[in-house]
């Protein structure tokens, strides 16, 4: 009897357990609304999406380098010369207007001035690079900074079951000798993320650590307390391990589903969304003629990239 294998993150996980056909929608058919929009904010969502991503880049050129360097005024200036202001230029990465760019990149600079002077030491590990030196290839040790580090962790491994968690951290590192995992959040409004998560409860048993930082950055118009918030969470060793039971079990049961054909469950009628906001997949539940669901896919929905950790 062949094995059955099953690879998950954390968001996959998370969508999967809120709603089984939003899983199949998002993750299996890949789908996505075109010109999906936020009703609580002037930015449309791909928007907000390319300013976290055009926000961890900064971050991410900033901790590598000063990882490697030690030196803030060197990582400052590498992650800002990354993207310097092209006001007529779009680039395809970070479809941003040019005013969103540059609150991206003014609120990056606010950032450096609270964190840069005392900040958390980035980790490094010795990766084997190859390398010529007076024409012959050797084996060199170079370090490696511990920035946007994926990750493939077996979680179960049996003759029956081989089940697989997946995903990438932002940031390993340590405040003090104590090891830690920091997770960027850059948001467009304030919203305070539940610190037990299944993302997060992930973080912490990949890595071991008992302490983990939401890294919040807020690109609200004004600065004060809470546009910079970094938030603090600890797990005990007994939650991470009652975690690890429970995340095995629900693999068995995504498992059992899956091979009995009964997944996902067949069940359209539209859910009131998370958050206040309707679910984009909503005016799909909301169909139960399959040629008028396939052709409000073709007209309204679009194929968007797979993501991988790394």
């Amino acid at each position: 009897m062949a094995r059955q294998t099953l690879i998950f993150d954390s968001s996959q996980l998370s969508t999967l357990l809120e709603c089984e056909q939003k899983h199949a929608y998002e993750y299996t058919e890949s789908l996505t609304e075109i010109n999906l929009k936020d009703p609580a904010l002037t930015f449309q969502v791909p928007d907000k999406i390319a300013a976290g991503t055009l926000g961890h880049k900064y971050l991410e050129i900033y901790y590598k380098t000063l990882g490697i360097t030690k030196d803030p005024t060197i990582a400052a200036r590498t992650a800002l010369d990354f993207d310097p202001d092209k006001s007529d230029v779009q680039d395809p990465e970070f479809p941003l207007c040019p005013d969103l760019r540059k609150k991206v990149r003014d609120r990056f600079g606010d950032y450096l001035l609270k964190y840069s002077a005392g900040d958390y030491t980035v980790g490094l590990r010795n990766t084997t690079e190859i390398q010529v030196h007076d024409g012959w290839l050797r084996d060199v040790q170079v370090p490696e900074a511990l920035v946007e580090q994926g990750f493939s962790y077996e979680l179960y491994n049996s003759s029956e079951y081989l089940f697989v968690l997946e995903g990438r951290i932002d940031f390993i590192g340590h405040q003090r000798g104590e090891s830690l995992w920091m997770d960027h959040k850059w948001q467009m409004r304030q919203r305070n993320l539940y610190g037990k998560s299944i993302q997060f409860r992930n973080y912490t048993l990949v890595t071991g650590f008992n302490l983990g930082v939401v890294n919040y950055v807020r690109l609200k118009d004004k600065v004060d307390s809470t546009t910079l918030v970094r938030q603090p969470i600890s797990f005990s060793p007994g939650e991470i391990r009652a975690w690890k039971e429970e995340l095995t079990e629900i693999y068995v049961s995504i498992a059992k589903r899956q091979k009995a054909a009964n997944f996902p469950a067949q069940n359209r009628s539209a859910c009131p969304g998370k958050f206040g906001y309707e679910c984009q997949f909503t005016s799909l539940c909301d169909l139960y003629d399959i040629r008028q669901r396939q052709a409000q896919k073709q007209m309204y929905f679009t194929k968007k990239k797979e993501w991988r950790p790394w």
